[in-house]
C-alpha cells in the first residue's frame, strides 16, 4: 500500500511538472510571438525623452509640487495605455494607474510594476536632444567640451557595450533615462499582456511623479496600487537588482531664538538660536558621519542650516539598514537636544519635521518576490547581481507608506543626474523580457 501511494505521488508530481513545463513553453512562445521589436521600444523611449518632465523641490515649504512637464508626461502615458485597451485611472495628482485582470482559474499573488515619470533637476533638463549611436568603442564626443570616455567614471560601463545602441545627449543636458527607460519598458510590458493570451495573475501598474524629490509615494492611492509582489523598474546597468536599501528618516529641528543686545544678554535673557543649532551639528560623532560610512553602514548628517528672523533650523538625515543603528542615532539626537535645552534655557526647541522618507524594502518583501525573479532570469540564462542600495527609490518610498517592499530592477540607466547620462536600448529590452518572464 505504501508503494502504491508513493507511485501515485510520483505520477501526480510528474503530471503537474509536465503541465508546468508545457505551460512555461506556451508562455515562452507567447512572449516570443507577441514581444515588441527593439525598434518599437526605441521609438517609444524617444517619444518619452522629448517631454521635459523634471521635478522641482520646494526648498521653502518642503511640500508636494507639480511641474507642467510631469503633467504632460502623465497625460501621454494615460493616453497611450487607453489606446492599448487598458482600464486607466489618471489621478488629480498625476499618478497613472492600470490594472490588468488575472486570466487564471486559481489565485496567485498580485504583481505590481512601478516607475517614475519625472527626472532630476540636478543637471540641465530643458531642450533635451537624444542622439542614437551604434557604439563602436572609444570616446563619444557629446559636444566640443564634453567627452564620454570609457576611461572615465561616467563612461566606465562603455567597455562592455561595444555593438550596443547608446542613447545620449549633446552634453548640454541630462537625458532623462532615469526613469523614462522604466516608462518605456513598463508600457511595453502592458502592451504585450493586452495583446497576447499569455497566462498571468493580476498585474497592477503605476507611473509616479516627483520621485527625484523623494515624494513618489506621497499621494499613492492604495485602492489602485497595492500589490503583494512588487518590482520597481528604476535601476542602473543591465543586471543590478536592489533587494535592500537604507531606511531614511528626515528631521528638521527648529531653534527659537530670543534677541537681546549682547551687552545686556544675561539680564534680558538672550536666546542664541544659532549657537544652539551649531551645538546640535557638532554633536554628531565623526564616526557616524557619511564620509566614514560604506556598504551597509548607516550615517547621520546635518545637511542644511536656515535662518528665519531670530530662529535657526537644522535639517538632518538619518540613514540605516539595521534597526539597531536607527535606534543608536535616535539616542544621539535625543541626548544632544537634552544637553542643548540645559545649556541654552532661553532657546525654544521644536521638531518641525520627523518622518520616515523611505523604508528598507527587505523588511516587507513577499516570500516569492526574489524567487520568482530568479526563476525568470534562469529561464533567460540571465545573470543578476542582488545588491543593497545606499539610497532610496519609489519601492522604498512605497514601503514607508505601509505597502510591501519591492525589488529595484535594472533598466539600462548610466551616469544618471548628469550631462553624461546615457541609456542602452538592449538593456532596457532585457528588462522588458525579464518582467514578462517573471509575470
Amino acid at each position: 500500500m505504501k508503494t502504491a501511494k508513493t507511485l501515485f505521488s510520483i505520477i501526480v508530481f510528474t503530471c503537474i511538472s509536465l503541465g508546468a513545463v508545457a505551460q512555461n513553453n506556451h508562455n515562452e512562445q507567447e512572449i516570443a510571438k507577441h514581444a515588441i521589436s527593439h525598434e518599437r521600444l526605441l521609438e517609444r523611449l524617444l517619444e518619452y525623452l522629448s517631454v521635459e518632465s523634471y521635478s522641482k523641490f520646494d526648498n521653502v515649504n518642503n511640500t508636494w509640487t507639480m511641474t507642467p512637464g510631469q503633467e504632460k508626461m502623465a497625460i501621454l502615458l494615460a493616453s497611450e495605455a487607453k489606446k492599448l485597451g487598458a482600464d486607466v485611472y489618471h489621478s488629480p495628482d498625476n499618478y497613472v494607474y492600470v490594472t490588468v485582470p488575472s486570466n487564471l482559474e486559481y489565485e496567485v499573488p498580485t504583481i505590481g510594476i512601478s516607475c517614475h515619470l519625472d527626472y532630476s533637476e540636478e543637471a540641465p533638463g530643458e531642450n533635451i536632444r537624444p542622439i542614437v549611436t551604434k557604439y563602436k568603442g572609444g570616446d563619444i564626443k557629446l559636444s566640443p567640451d564634453i567627452i564620454l570616455s570609457p576611461n572615465s567614471k561616467e563612461g566606465r560601463d562603455l567597455k562592455s557595450l561595444v555593438g550596443k545602441t547608446i542613447i545620449h545627449t549633446d552634453g548640454t543636458t541630462l537625458l532623462g533615462g532615469d526613469c523614462k527607460n522604466g516608462c518605456a519598458a513598463s508600457m511595453s510590458i502592458l502592451e504585450t499582456l493586452l495583446k497576447s493570451d499569455m497566462k498571468h495573475g493580476k498585474v497592477q501598474f503605476v507611473w509616479c511623479p516627483n520621485e527625484d524629490i523623494g515624494k513618489s509615494a506621497e499621494r499613492i492611492d492604495t485602492a489602485y496600487f497595492n500589490p503583494e509582489i512588487f518590482y520597481d523598474l528604476d535601476g542602473e546597468g543591465n543586471k543590478e537588482v536592489g533587494v535592500a536599501n537604507f531606511s531614511a528618516r528626515g528631521i528638521i529641528i527648529r531653534f527659537i531664538g530670543r534677541y537681546a543686545h549682547p551687552g545686556e544678554a544675561k539680564a534680558m535673557g538672550l536666546g542664541d538660536a544659532l549657537a544652539a543649532a551649531a551645538q546640535l551639528i557638532s554633536a554628531i560623532p565623526l564616526e557616524c558621519r557619511p564620509e566614514h560610512s560604506e556598504g551597509t553602514q548607516g550615517y547621520m548628517q546635518a545637511y542644511g542650516l536656515t535662518q528665519e528672523g531670530n530662529d535657526w533650523s537644522v535639517k538632518l538625515r538619518l540613514r540605516y539598514f539595521d534597526v539597531a543603528d536607527g535606534e543608536k542615532y535616535d539616542k544621539i539626537l535625543k541626548d544632544a537636544l537634552a544637553s542643548i535645552e540645559k545649556d541654552y534655557p532661553n532657546v525654544g526647541i521644536k521638531t518641525a519635521m520627523d518622518e520616515i522618507e523611505y523604508e528598507n524594502v527587505a523588511y516587507s518583501l513577499h516570500t516569492e518576490c526574489i524567487p520568482s525573479l530568479m526563476k525568470a532570469a534562469a529561464r533567460m540564462d540571465k545573470e543578476l547581481d542582488l545588491l543593497s542600495n545606499r539610497g532610496g527609490t519609489t519601492a522604498a518610498m512605497m514601503a514607508a507608506k505601509g505597502l510591501r517592499g519591492g525589488l529595484v530592477i535594472f533598466s539600462g540607466q548610466h551616469a544618471i543626474h548628469s550631462v553624461y547620462e546615457y541609456s542602452v536600448l538592449e538593456e532596457i529590452y532585457e528588462t522588458y523580457l525579464l518582467m514578462l518572464n517573471t509575470i
